[in-house]
């Protein structure tokens, strides 16, 4: 892995890129089908104890979430359309033990020692079409789309990705978790959130 100075992005193998496009990928088919509940199972475990801390605690940080799904439910969302796109930047995040997953104990080698993984975060870019009824024109149908980003996160070798969902993390959120990253968003290869309606 070789990883540039200037920016701290690492470059990854085409195999890890396209694993990452293709979770961000499946995490917007399962919104086409209504299954907005995927991205909160789906999300990354670091961030969603921090925001359960700014919610007051995991039951209401699930609760409102539950609230938000249950909304576009009500208000006749849908999305109609979704496009993952290759990731624009890999960075080389987060040392931890490995730990095993029915245990929950830090898993050791041969010699004792407890293993450490890394982890690799990707920035993803979307787009998202939804179609919505507007109330205050007669239940008229407005087709809005969005284009913005998905923060996926994996440990290396892995290729099993969580995401930053739930909230969009900001830069300050991202170096609270990870404090090796960079401080401004274009060395992050965050591109730029925009929505218009298409007529």
């Amino acid at each position: 892995m070789n990883i540039s100075s200037a920016q701290g992005r690492a470059v990854v193998t085409p195999a890890v890129a396209e694993s990452a496009q293709k979770a961000v990928q499946k995490l917007g088919n399962e919104m086409i089908k209504g299954n907005f509940e995927y991205g909160q199972q789906r999300m990354y475990p670091r961030w969603k104890r921090r925001l359960a801390k700014r919610y007051g605690s995991m039951e209401k940080l699930n609760a409102a979430l539950a609230l938000a799904a249950q909304q576009k439910i009500i208000m006749q969302l849908s999305v109609v359309a979704f496009q993952a796109a290759k990731p624009v930047s890999f960075f080389s995040v987060w040392r931890s033990p490995k730990y095993d997953l029915v245990s929950k104990e830090p898993i050791k080698d041969a010699s004792g020692k407890v293993i450490i993984v890394e982890h690799w975060l990707a920035i993803v870019p979307t787009i998202t079409r939804v179609k919505i009824p507007d109330p205050n024109q007669g239940g008229r149908i407005r087709t809005l789309e969005e284009q913005s980003y998905t923060i996926a996160v994996s440990e290396k070798g892995s290729n099993d990705w969580n995401f930053m969902t739930g909230l969009k993390p900001t830069i300050q959120d991202l170096r609270g978790l990870f404090p090796t990253l960079p401080f401004k968003a274009d060395e992050l290869g965050l591109p730029p959130s925009k929505a218009r309606e298409i007529k």
